[in-house]
């Protein structure tokens, strides 16, 4: 059991319950039961008349804005938290919010009997969380272009091994690290570099998302291949790559289109993803999620353009969406008509005169790929680990040699990051471009 805020929520918070005295709010969770995670989608501030009282170390809300909060809870199916800030350097659950909370558990269980309740704790932009009327703490998760665990995870790895890494980005990243759980959506040229990079990393918790086999045309550009390669489903050689150098590690095979209920379902129990794939349909449907879900991803494509034998340009860009950030659609990645043509049909694309796809097989080179993965491996290290990497969308010229750092802002009409888009909805809202027969 997880609770997950988005970074401007934290902010928002830790803004408005900034006070000499005791400051509140209630907060409207999203459950995922598959990851167990709870989504915060909303908060009500506790206003003047919210509150019966409210000093320095103390704040007692009014029964109105209890009756009315758990109200909206119960009407919209969410659960509920109920937070208050702390004076500085008392970052715990004091003596009179345990009896405060003793005196609240029948009342919120009988309001709302199919949500959960929680206490929540801020304290110098800290929180601590724990379910109402029970004493163990829950973990907290802020997702950003900086993702933050408000508690470490159990296993920590063998230090000795990852000496190198841990003198980079200390011992607490490399624990962050190794007990990740990372998607991969497609394991072809990039995928399978991002497999072997992040199993060397220390990842040892996989999910492999690939409908595909390997062809004879792909054995020059996936790593763990060799000349018997060919037939064998593409998640196959990648865990087989995987456990060569992580053997304890636990890898979850899908062989599905990331569209189908399977896949979405392995996802949203990931800590965040990497799209390695071309397909718009696709980068869509991740992008959507990383906001709905609040789970991070990292999206890298290569392009390679050659007219008769002559290369005319190699670029590449690998750009983080998530809570925070702008999404695919915002940063004009994504292409509405190739969408179009990715769902059709072969009878559909043959009767349709605007269909110019073609099916023509693009350039694609090794080093290229390797290059575009290991910038987002380490834009991956700056989001999750203290090593001080800022960029989160970059663009490679391979003529040139030139690496340039890209911006875009949220259109806030975006029906994916923008103010009435799905930050945080969670199961409540069906992604929109999810196969509804689980292919």
């Amino acid at each position: 059991m997880e609770i997950v805020f988005s970074e401007a929520m934290h902010r928002h918070l830790d803004r408005m319950l900034a006070a000499s005295e005791e400051r509140g709010a209630a907060l409207l969770l999203q459950h995922d039961p598959i990851s167990n995670r709870f989504l915060v989608q909303e908060a009500v501030i506790a206003e003047d008349g919210d509150r019966l009282h409210a000093s320095a170390t103390e704040i007692t809300f009014a029964p109105q804005f209890l009756v009315r909060v758990t109200r909206l809870a119960h009407s919209s199916g969410r659960s509920l938290a109920l937070m208050h800030s702390h004076p500085p350097g008392f970052l715990e659950f004091s003596g009179t919010d345990d009896r405060t909370e003793a005196g609240l558990v029948d009342f919120l269980r009988d309001r709302n009997p199919r949500g959960f309740s929680f206490s929540l704790v801020l304290c110098d932009g800290r929180i601590l969380a724990r379910r109402i009327g029970a004493d163990e703490g829950l973990p907290v998760r802020i997702v950003g272009p900086r993702v933050t665990l408000m508690r470490e995870r159990t296993g920590a790895p063998d230090m000795e091994q990852y000496d190198r890494q841990v003198r980079a980005f200390g011992s607490a990243g490399q624990n962050i690290v190794s007990n990740l759980k990372v998607a991969l959506v497609g394991l072809g040229g990039t995928g399978s570099v991002a497999a072997q990079q992040l199993a060397h990393l220390g990842v040892r918790k996989f999910v492999l998302i690939d409908p595909d086999v390997l062809e004879e045309t792909n054995l020059n550009r996936v790593v763990g291949t060799g000349p018997g390669s060919a037939g064998q489903a593409k998640i196959d050689t990648a865990a087989a790559l995987i456990t060569s150098i992580q053997p304890e590690a636990s890898v979850q095979r899908v062989q599905r289109s990331v569209t189908a209920k399977e896949a979405i379902k392995a996802l949203r129990t990931v800590d965040c993803v990497f799209m390695c794939t071309d397909s718009h349909v696709s980068r869509a449907l991740l992008s959507e999620f990383s906001y709905q879900y609040l789970v991070p991803a990292f999206d890298i494509g290569v392009a390679i353009n050659a007219r008769e034998g002559k290369v005319e340009a190699v670029t590449g860009r690998t750009q983080m969406v998530g809570p925070g950030l702008p999404c695919l659609w915002c940063s004009q990645v994504l292409n509405a008509h190739r969408i179009r043509e990715e769902l059709m049909t072969e009878q559909q694309r043959a009767a349709d005169p605007y269909f110019n796809e073609g099916g023509e097989r693009q350039p694609a080179v090794i080093s290229i790929n390797s290059t575009m993965v290991s910038m987002a491996v380490t834009m991956f290290l700056g989001a999750f680990t203290a090593i001080p990497v800022e960029a989160r969308w970059q663009s490679y010229d391979a003529l040139s040699g030139k690496v340039r750092p890209l911006s875009a802002k949220s259109d806030k009409a975006c029906g994916v990051c923008g103010e009435e888009g799905v930050l945080g909805c969670g199961p409540s809202k069906d992604l929109s471009l999810a196969d509804p027969e689980g292919r």
